[in-house]
Parts: C-alpha cells; structure tokens; sequence
C-alpha cells in the first residue's frame, strides 16, 4: 500500500482517542520506542495480512490506551 488516509469527524470520540494516543507517546519515549518496536516486528511478520498486523499490535496499544487513560485498570 502507497498511502493509508484516516479521516475522523472534527469533535468525534475517535478523533480524541487519536490525539490522545499520540500525544501521550510524543511525551513517552519509552512507550513510543516499544510501540516502535511492536508496530515493526508485527510488519515483518505479518507483511501481507492486515488483520493479523493489527491483533499482534493489540496488546500494546491496549497497554498504552491504560496508561494514557483511554482504558480503566479493569478493562
């Protein structure tokens, strides 16, 4: 794929959620450089299979969505 284009409504949830996610990890390096890693190693796993890039990524972004807020303890 050359280009990947997300479009969120101005004032949406998913927009927030968005923002939320990458200003957390512009203030912490250390879970941008693991998400980094995640994001690359899912990629060179999982090359040609979208759904499978995404659920090895999961865990991550679920541990970072708790740290930032995104995601209760309990969830």
């Amino acid at each position: 794929m050359e280009h990947h284009l997300y479009l969120c409504p101005e004032y949406s949830e998913e927009l927030r959620r968005h923002t939320t996610f990458r200003d957390y990890l512009r203030s912490h390096p250390e879970d941008r450089d693991w998400y980094a890693q995640v994001k690359a190693l899912a990629a060179r796993a999982y090359p040609d299979d979208i759904d499978n890039y995404l659920t090895a990524k999961g865990p991550c972004i679920e541990e970072i969505y708790r740290r930032c807020g995104l995601l209760g303890s309990d969830q």
